[in-house]
């Protein structure tokens, strides 16, 4: 197979699998990237993300044109933005179809089968990074806290309080606790392996 026609392949992949947006879609743009591929390794894949995020517009799309010029030129550039822009809309166009000609029950059991999917696609986004930040005993316990903390009304209610509680309780944790309580605080520091 040709290098433009593997590049719309794997971005047209990227494209119908990224629901939920970016992040949803990193572990997808990973696996055709790095493990199907082998264009990047995992260490550019890392260049690629954050050259992504810094860069105006979305990460599926800044990844395929990046990629697509260093593997097939202009053409490979403008033929990956192409796939991963343009195969989601043909598939939308396509299901909305296929929606106004099913029942309003089907379409609604249809709609809300999609979530676990993008739950489950945020999950896989989320899971690398919790495995770096979550080094030892301390960060897991505060990561526990907050997600309990979800659960408490005013947090729900408000959930920007969460964000500033959740900081407050890292600065206590890992800057203010430590140089007054000194080693009874060791046990914190077991690392999470």
């Amino acid at each position: 197979m040709t290098p433009l026609i593997t590049l719309v392949l794997a971005f047209a992949r990227v494209g119908l699998g990224a629901f939920g947006g970016g992040v949803g879609a990193i572990p997808l743009i990973q696996y055709e990237l790095v493990t199907r591929s082998g264009w990047l390794s995992p260490q550019g894949f890392d260049q690629v993300l954050a050259l992504s995020q810094v860069t105006p517009g979305p990460i599926a799309v800044n990844a395929a044109t990046f990629v697509g010029l260093a593997q097939g030129g202009l053409a490979g550039a403008l033929l990956a933005t192409g796939a991963v822009v343009g195969t989601p809309l043909a598939a939308l166009e396509i299901l909305r179809r296929l929606l106004l000609r099913a029942s309003p029950e089907g379409a609604e059991r249809f709609r809300q089968a999609l979530g676990p999917a993008v739950a489950g696609l945020f999950l896989l986004a989320l899971l690398p990074l919790l495995r770096a930040s979550l080094t030892d005993l301390a960060h897991g316990l505060l990561l526990g806290a907050c997600l309990g903390a979800t659960r408490l009304p005013v947090f729900r209610k408000h959930p920007p309080l969460l964000v500033v509680a959740a900081g407050l309780a890292g600065l206590a944790l890992f800057h203010l606790l430590p140089p007054l309580l000194g080693s009874s605080l060791r046990f914190l520091s077991v690392k999470i392996s």
